[in-house]
């Protein structure tokens, strides 16, 4: 059975912050609205007065801190409940979208998701990351839908400093590394064959038009590169990862990720950052020559994403062994089980990426 989750509606449009009361006004007229301070900042008093000429009120307004946890979910969701809200609007990046979808989703109430950087497609997906108060890892909690509307403006998201959109940019790139050891393993899966065709689309828009993007915005101008590139990391990744069928993905990336967060001092890096490490253990794990995991570091360079062990505090034997031993217990699907062969490639990856900058 395949199962497909998206937002009825995904607005990617300059100015759409002044203009976002007209289509939530659809939705819901008496939101509670969960917002980080910066966020809250970003999307402006324009968004908010937006709210108010369409009859909305703008009145429960909660500031977010911390991370997507148990707690917090039911936190807001009482609030929610309280204030006899009938739409949760969440508005910031990953760990505020991912817990409005969650409390939205106790409640049985839509979600609206507006996503003031570009750093994941947590705007989309139809999950919520599910971590402990102090940022470690504990399930990706599965929401009976996806947000209902998102609404990404790029004036908003292109404020935000690069390394978060660069951020996004790869973790993109990882849907297209994660996806293809599916299609490869089982090239009879349709809904793989579909993510991977998105994902392959996400990656040549993002190749293409990122740096014109970033360029354009500097001079004001928000375009069609700006608009390729909020669709692939938003829409198109979040799409791509829509369609899962019976076997999962087999990726290593996104499990590593995951898993380093239950070490919280390793929590000094985006999740982007830790995931382009994560590819590349992957593609050591996956038998890759040396010049094609080359390529990648290349690749991840240019985003300011080649990284090493060591950038995430990651420098004890007791530390490794930790995550070779976690990813496979956490994650039934990953296909790499051995304690020894996820440690050497971590260890080979690190290699790796040092050698490339030691070429440089």
């Amino acid at each position: 059975m395949l199962t497909i989750k998206t937002p009825e509606v995904y607005i990617n449009e300059i100015g759409i912050s002044s203009k976002a009361g007209e289509h939530i006004s659809k939705i819901g007229k008496n939101p509670l609205i969960i917002a980080g301070e910066k966020a809250k900042n970003a999307v402006g008093s324009e968004f908010f007065n937006s709210l108010e000429k369409n009859g909305i009120s703008a009145k429960n307004v909660e500031l977010f801190t911390g991370y997507p946890s148990q707690r917090q979910f039911d936190f807001y969701a009482e609030k929610a409940r309280k204030a006899k809200a009938d739409i949760i609007i969440g508005i910031g990046g990953g760990r505020v979208l991912d817990t409005a979808k969650a409390a939205a989703d106790i409640l049985s109430l839509p979600a609206v998701t507006v996503p003031t950087v570009a750093a994941t497609c947590a705007a989309w997906a139809a999950i919520s990351i599910q971590y402990d108060d102090e940022g470690g890892y504990v399930k990706t909690r599965q929401n009976k839908q996806s947000a209902q509307l998102i609404i990404a403006d790029p004036k908003v998201i292109f404020s935000a400093p690069e390394r978060y959109l660069f951020s996004g940019v790869v973790d993109t790139f990882a849907k297209f590394y994660e996806i293809r050891p599916t299609t490869e393993f089982f090239p009879d899966d349709v809904p793989s064959a579909i993510a991977l065709k998105s994902a392959e689309i996400a990656f040549e828009n993002l190749e293409r038009d990122t740096f014109k993007a970033i360029y354009d915005s500097k001079k004001g101008i928000f375009g069609t590169a700006a608009k390729n590139v909020i669709d692939a990391i938003i829409y198109l990744a979040g799409f791509a990862g829509s369609f899962r069928g019976e076997h999962g993905h087999y990726s290593f990336a996104h499990p590593f990720y995951h898993t380093s967060t239950r070490l919280h001092h390793t929590n000094i890096k985006l999740h982007g950052e830790k995931v382009a490490f994560g590819i590349i253990t992957q593609l050591v794990l996956e038998g890759k020559s040396d010049s094609e995991i080359f390529e990648a570091i290349r690749l991840f360079y240019r985003f300011e994403n080649a990284h090493v062990l060591e950038d995430f505090s990651l420098v004890t034997e007791k530390d490794l062994d930790f995550i070779a031993e976690q990813v496979p217990e956490i994650f039934a699907y990953v296909p790499y089980k051995e304690k020894a062969a996820i440690k050497s490639a971590l260890l080979k990856a690190d290699y790796l990426t040092k050698e490339f900058w030691r070429r440089k």
